[in-house]
């Protein structure tokens, strides 16, 4: 085991890794160690790429540039070079060379071939979702588009459906993933009126699945490096952003991702600073997916909850993770994830879905046949999501004229500490919820409507609760005055876009605007004031400079011990 000194030099050696690196070629190595749990798990924390699924009692693997591999030999360790990155089409190619069958693995053309194909071939239940073109959202470094394939009856029109995501390859030389997804492709346009829990299936969901969220990297991997894991935005210090790393839910704390653009799990400047991660957003808060199955390799378990944070509900979402690692001949197997900042605990934390990252296959790049047999074993894991029953749905509606409404949905008594998150959706007023076992209240809120609160309901996956709530319009209008007293007043006033407030004494003010599913948007105040009357003005962008979309928001305002809070309408 390793001196406290010398583990503080690697460190420091690691921080200054030349930028020169990055573009050399990628190593995968193998340490051995006494100590080999403890030393991976920190040399993870430090932002070294440690293989999850090679952890033994004596060694492990890293992938290593060459700037992290010199760092490693600097602090006394002797890394044995396994194989060196290379382009996968030379992998590939020496396979099929050697195989009676040569056949292999698509690359990114073939890949979007594959989808284009399922849309001609069936077009009754197949649509191909250019996603960059349909939410206006940026370009990928190198100019590309992200797609989708949506899968369900009457595939052109939007219905009131739950919809359910597949995507892969957030992790670029993860590429037994797409194989997966574009499997799953097969089996249910294939089997659609022919198999009768298919066509269920497909009747009664939208299906969405992405086989690569990572092109510019997949399409690296194919050509250059073989290893290579993030994008390929370059900064001044290193290229890429683990894409798995840059989600806004847990990208601020203590388990989140590197803030060193040099390593392998570097998280990115700002949470949902990649193209990639703001089209997934977009995307997800326009379809507000119900079910999110993520596919990574590898390890073969179910990964569920956070790493540093607990979620009120962690044990019901552990046994939905065993129960869908038998389903999927993964025996049981599951853990918590190595990080905070993934896309599955966004998805479950600000959408409210029954979300998993599941990491399949022992290898990243296995042969095709074992890649096809890997997909064949999971398909029942997809088979038994899609017919999961929800817990809990509903729809809120407008009592004064029947329109859909956007509402946020808490549940008193129950302590989400993270700014987890349940709401209607504004295209049909739905909203699904995954509840363990119990009775619950649930209180209904939205602009320029009453709240409202429910009668104590019982909500369980074998009695699923159909709660459909209509809002009445508010009586106080849209200047809203906020409770006043401790010395604390506050209107805010939606048309004329100014909250006025008034102190009795200096404070300590801040002021903060969220979205609806309670995400952060700007700190408007933070500083001591003296007492007096102020006004601020509703801004047009949050904190990281993305424009603010017209829509209900929810301010917080703390003077002191007071502390009020309401809801404006930003209106541009």
């Amino acid at each position: 085991m390793k001196s406290p000194l010398i583990m503080i030099l690697l460190g420091a050696c690691f921080l200054v890794a030349s930028f020169s690196f990055a573009s050399e070629p990628l190593r995968h190595v193998r340490i051995e160690n006494t100590n080999s749990h403890a030393l991976a798990r920190q040399l993870l924390r430090q932002g070294f790429d440690v293989l999850e699924g090679s952890i033994t009692e004596g060694s492990f693997e890293i992938i290593a540039s060459s700037g992290s591999y010199q760092n490693l030999i600097e602090a006394g360790y002797s890394p044995e070079i396994l194989a060196v990155g290379r382009p996968f089409r030379e992998i590939q190619a020496e396979r099929q060379a050697e195989s009676s069958v040569p056949i292999g693995y698509p690359d990114l053309d073939e890949i979007i071939s594959q989808l284009t194909a399922a849309r001609t071939n069936y077009p009754d239940i197949c649509q191909l979702v250019d996603l960059t073109e349909t939410y206006e959202t940026p370009t990928t470094v190198e100019g590309r588009h992200l797609f989708a394939l949506k899968i369900s009856d009457n595939v052109l029109l939007d219905e009131d459906e739950p919809a359910f995501l597949m995507v892969s390859n957030h992790h670029a030389r993860e590429i037994v993933t797409p194989v997966l997804a574009l499997y799953a492709i097969d089996q249910l346009t294939q089997g659609y009126g022919l198999d009768p829990a298919i066509t269920s299936m497909v009747n009664s969901n939208e299906i969405w699945i992405a086989p690569v969220w990572n092109p510019d990297g997949y399409s690296y991997v194919f050509n250059t490096d073989n290893m290579w894991r993030k994008n390929r935005r370059v900064f001044p210090d290193g290229i890429g952003v683990d894409q798995n790393r840059n989600y806004p839910q847990g990208w601020s704390n203590a388990c989140s991702g590197n803030d060193d653009p040099s390593t392998d799990i570097f998280k990115g400047p700002s949470p949902a600073s990649e193209a990639e991660t703001q089209t997934m957003i977009a995307w997800s808060l326009d379809r507000q997916f119900a079910i999110v199955l993520d596919y990574h390799s590898a390890g073969r378990e179910v990964l569920h909850g956070y790493s540093c944070w607990d979620h009120p509900f962690d044990d019901y979402y552990e046994e939905r993770a065993i129960a869908l690692s038998n389903v999927a001949g993964y025996g049981g197997d599951h853990r918590p994830p190595s990080a905070d900042g993934e896309h599955y605990q966004w998805q479950f934390g600000k959408m409210g879905a029954l979300a998993f990252l599941m990491e399949t296959h022992t290898q990243f790049q296995p042969s095709y046949g074992s890649a096809l047999s890997e997909a064949a074993m999971v398909w029942p894991g997809t088979r038994w999501l899609l017919q999961q029953p929800i817990p809990l749905k509903g729809h809120v509606t407008n009592a004064s004229n029947g329109d859909p409404v956007e509402a946020i949905i808490s549940c008193p008594g129950i302590n989400f500490e993270h700014g987890e998150t349940l709401a209607s959706n504004s295209r049909f007023g739905r909203f699904n919820g995954f509840y363990p076992d119990g009775w619950y209240s649930f209180t209904f809120e939205a602009v320029d409507l009453e709240p409202y609160v429910s009668p104590s309901t019982y909500v369980s996956p074998s009695f699923p609760a159909n709660l459909n709530v209509a809002l009445t319009p508010s009586l106080s209008g849209i200047g809203e005055t906020v409770n006043t007293g401790d010395g604390l007043s506050v209107v805010a006033n939606s048309i004329t876009g100014i909250l006025h407030y008034e102190i009795a004494k200096p404070s300590q003010v801040r002021i903060q605007l969220y979205d609806v599913r309670g995400a952060l948007m700007n700190t408007l105040v933070h500083e001591y004031q003296i007492a007096g009357q102020y006004e601020i003005s509703w801004p047009r962008q949050n904190d990281q400079g993305m424009v603010m979309a017209s829509g209900m928001y929810f301010f917080r305002i703390s003077a002191g011990d007071a502390v009020r809070s309401g809801k404006v309408v930003l209106v541009k």
